[in-house]
């Protein structure tokens, strides 16, 4: 891939966005948005390609067109397949490739065959008995057929296919294929079957019918019954028995001459059934909707209400099974051969040399969680027959070695997530490896991807944190991979591209230009401070004050400035972020000083006069920012502007010749406190929100400028104007 180019418009909360991404020096790109401008409406777009649902992308808010939602990859369409989207986090998420990364790849090819079978005759078991093979079920994969089946024929080892040799469909003396599975074993009618009233009703009925049956003699309970005589009819129909004057002869009957005769026998025997009082108190019971679909059932096949007897009704599930294995005994004879043949090279699979391992050792050395993991269905998993059942296992000393069974604790993922014992942070990790799977997947496919990656790292502690972006330096070296990084944390946006060593050409920050999206270069290559320092023009000055002052603070106070009322340099700085007696008439001549002795630079641009008064300088910069000047700069200037504002109306207000005395630290919020005792509504409303906004940021720690970077730009200079009108 040598460029991804992106034509958007309308597509979720993207109204325009045109940007051409380039892959020919690094196979990654790193945009840094805040939240709510671009993320998510960029992700769930190539979300819905990735899953050939673009149809579905559109303004779902305005609905405004047209929608243009056109992805590139060097002048032709992306391949669906080819996207991978890692959201932040997805609760439900589960892997659907640790099947595959169980299997070897000597074996692959030769399980190939029998897996294709196996799907064949789940496909015909699906349409005989209505259970679907996989259904989405709370947002989670389910795979309903052959949970069942497993369960119900009590397979060895929760595996169907290595339960075939104990299966003989030759001994069924009976044929419920045409009935379906899901039509009986609905929860909703198996609550009604299980009723006292209407298993007295099958005791009432079953006597009741045993009279019928009396009155033909040649039926004999236990030995020939009316089912039997169905399955007869059925044969000698198919094997056009009445032919050339055959007959057949019942006893006390006259003969049988013809297909439509015996059908009329029976049927006779059906109605005088279906129209007694007991037949009619179970269809009565059946009232609901679903129960209706059983009625006909019923009533069509009077001869299984016998099997609705609760006695009964486990064992029923193994009849119906076995009649749809008989009506499929071709496939399913050859799905028994082709299991046999491999089934010994099945059995010696050692599971510790499967790239499901080295995906887990992955995650081991990286993250940090309380438990260890295991399949526990490996042997069906290897097959493909089934989804992997993960176990956790949890350590009751903490002592990982120590492998004592009384030392262990299990339990499946359904009961961990019910009992809600995971922290955010280990189910965000138990999140990352089931992605770490797929990964290894495409790794082990060596299948081409672009990964488009959404604040993966949100929420996790700083370990965690740099353990995914070490994997995500890993996934950037793989040949075929490529990375589209979002992200609305600027530590993490910057970590990212240091531990990835991004060029500039490569790092974009996101901005909204008239309502419309654009990705712009990153203006600094390094750290910030580093730019602002050798180039000092106006707003780079004033940027740099607090952290100027965080060195003299963190440092020792070298008592360097010139100003003849100030003593030490932290206060002289200090004068130029509170007001203070001094703040309007420091000038950048004094400035040059503390410049030169802590920055090692005092080279101030050409329109720099040592006259001017920094604070003169901060307003006037203050008032030139814009809605587009999304740097960092800008909003330290703001920030400073807001609290120098602040303070000063609220000093003005509360006209105390003694407050420089009597607020020694916390000024900002001292004055807000002293104000608010008999300050008007609109202005607490508004410097409430500078106390929310801006103090800490400028000043806590201004080496580390991200919350500051995350605010929106709109939001303090709406901020700014706000107090300025104060």
């Amino acid at each position: 891939m040598q460029k991804l180019k992106l034509s958007l418009e309308n597509c979720f909360g993207i109204k325009k966005l045109e940007k051409e991404f380039s892959f020919s020096n690094s196979n990654v790109n790193v945009i840094y948005a805040r939240n709510g401008m671009m993320k998510t409406s960029l992700t769930k777009t190539f979300e819905k390609i990735q899953k050939n649902k673009d149809a579905e992308i559109c303004d779902k808010i305005f609905n405004q067109e047209p929608v243009i939602k056109q992805v590139k990859v060097d002048g032709e369409n992306i391949d669906p397949e080819h996207i991978f989207v890692i959201n932040s986090y997805e609760s439900n998420y589960e892997s659907n490739n640790i099947t595959a990364l169980l299997i070897n790849e000597e074996i692959k090819d030769r399980l190939k065959s029998l897996l294709e079978i196996r799907t064949d005759f789940l496909k015909k078991l699906e349409g005989l008995s209505s259970l679907k093979i996989a259904k989405i079920s709370n947002g989670k994969k389910i795979y309903e057929l052959e949970e069942c089946l497993i369960q119900d024929l009590e397979c060895d080892q929760n595996s169907f296919l290595m339960s075939l040799n104990s299966i003989n469909i030759n001994e069924n003396d009976y044929d419920f294929s045409h009935i379906s599975y899901a039509d009986i074993y609905d929860a909703s009618l198996i609550e009604k079957i299980k009723t006292d009233d209407f298993q007295n009703s099958i005791n009432d009925f079953l006597n009741k019918s045993d009279e019928i049956y009396s009155q033909y003699n040649f039926l004999d309970k236990g030995n020939f019954t009316l089912p039997k005589l169905k399955k007869i009819q059925k044969e000698l129909n198919k094997n056009s028995f009445f032919v050339k004057e055959n007959k057949i002869k019942l006893a006390n009957e006259e003969n049988i001459e013809c297909i439509e005769d015996l059908k009329n026998k029976i049927r006779e025997i059906d109605e005088l059934v279906v129209e007694t009082s007991e037949f009619k108190k179970i269809q009565k019971i059946l009232s609901t909707v679903k129960g209706m679909k059983l009625k006909e059932i019923i009533e069509n096949n009077p001869e299984i209400i016998n099997e609705l007897r609760i006695n009964n009704l486990e064992n029923f599930k193994k009849k119906l099974w076995k009649s749809y294995f008989k009506k499929e005994d071709e496939t399913f004879y050859e799905l028994k051969i082709k299991f046999n043949e491999l089934q010994s090279e099945i059995d010696n699979t050692d599971i510790e040399r499967t790239p499901w391992v080295n995906a887990l050792e992955i995650f081991n050395e990286r993250f940090t969680v309380p438990f260890k993991m295991e399949i526990k269905n490996k042997i069906s998993s290897i097959i493909g027959e089934s989804l992997p059942r993960v176990i956790f296992r949890f350590c009751r000393d903490g002592n990982f070695d120590n492998n004592e069974s009384s030392n262990w604790e299990s339990i499946n993922r359904e009961d961990l997530e019910s009992k809600n014992t995971l922290s955010q942070g280990e189910k965000r990790a138990l999140y990352l490896l089931n992605i770490i799977f797929d990964i290894e997947k495409r790794k082990q496919d060596s299948e081409k991807t672009l990964f488009i990656i959404d604040d993966i790292a949100d929420s996790f502690d700083y370990k965690n944190k740099y353990a995914i972006i070490e994997y995500l330096k890993e996934i950037s070296d793989y040949n075929g991979f490529y990375m589209l990084i979002l992200s609305h944390n600027f530590d993490f946006y910057r970590t990212v591209s240091s531990r990835l060593s991004m060029k500039r050409e490569n790092k974009f920050i996101a901005r909204l230009e008239d309502e419309n999206i654009k990705i712009i270069q990153e203006r600094y290559q390094n750290k910030p401070f580093i730019h602002w320092r050798n180039n000092l023009n106006k707003k780079f000055t004033i940027a740099l004050i607090p952290f100027t002052r965080n060195i003299i603070e963190y440092g020792k106070d070298r008592e360097k400035n010139n100003h003849p009322n100030i003593s030490n340099d932290f206060d002289f700085m200090t004068n130029l972020m509170h007001i203070k007696e001094y703040t309007e008439v420091i000038n950048v001549g004094q400035l040059k000083t503390i410049f030169e002795e802590y920055l090692g630079n005092d080279n101030f641009l050409n329109g720099i006069s040592d006259e001017e008064t920094i604070y003169k300088i901060i307003e006037e910069e203050s008032e030139n920012i814009d809605y587009s000047d999304i740097y960092l700069e800008n909003k330290i200037i703001l920030a400073i502007s807001i609290r120098l504002k602040s303070e000063k109306f609220m000093m003005d207000k509360l006209d105390d010749d003694n407050i420089y005395d009597e607020i020694t630290q916390n000024q900002t919020r001292e004055l807000f406190n002293r104000y608010k005792v008999n300050g008007d509504e609109q202005s607490k409303k508004v410097l409430n929100e500078v106390m929310i906004m801006i103090p800490e940021n400028i000043h806590f720690n201004s080496f580390m400028y991200e919350p500051l970077m995350d605010m929106d730009i709109v939001e303090i200079l709406n901020l700014y104007y706000k107090v300025r009108e104060l």
